[in-house]
């Protein structure tokens, strides 16, 4: 019985508020709407495409890399970011980086030279046979699985140490 009550109430709100904004040009909370508008917002052009490294020597530590999100070998730089007037910020590298040295390279990423071969990834075949790119530690557990590295190995050790303390915790407690 009270409901329709409440429903003529707030038509009635509403209504007041819609003639109100109309009448006066004001916002439905009584502020008036005195903000100049925004300029539009420009979205980041996308790095150009590569088809080898050296395409991307213009740009400052920018490598030719394929990333999970585009399908298109890009100049990009360390964290798969497009360059930013040519210019990269020095940036620790991620999976497939250009690289001189492991320090380059994210956590859980070595660098060495790829054994890149005729069947190969199209991704890895932008690099010249001598290039140097950051890749899997695969001796301290990372695997490489969708153009990134994971730990699971460690993950799952560590788990299984979880589990076995919890039970041993257990077992002593009763």
């Amino acid at each position: 019985m009270w409901c329709p009550k409440i429903f003529l109430v707030a038509t009635m709100i509403f209504l007041f508020n819609s003639a109100r904004v109309n009448a006066f040009g004001i916002s439905s909370f009584g502020k008036a709407n005195t903000e100049p508008p925004r300029p539009p917002t420009t979205t980041p052009s996308p790095a150009r495409a590569c088809n080898r490294q050296a395409e991307c020597l213009g740009v400052s530590t920018a490598s030719c890399v394929r990333t999970h999100f585009d399908p298109v070998t890009r100049c990009l730089c360390g964290d798969n970011s497009p360059p930013l007037n040519g210019r990269c910020e020095p940036v620790s590298k991620s999976l497939y980086h250009a690289c001189s040295n492991s320090d380059e390279c994210n956590d859980g990423l070595i660098c060495f030279t790829p054994n890149i071969t005729g069947v190969s990834p199209l991704h890895l075949r932008v690099h010249a046979p001598t290039d140097k790119i950051c890749q899997c530690d695969t001796e301290n557990g990372y695997r490489e699985k969708e153009f990134a590295c994971s730990d699971a190995e460690i993950i799952q050790i560590s788990l299984l140490a979880v589990a076995l303390v919890t039970c041993l915790r257990k077992i002593l407690v009763n």
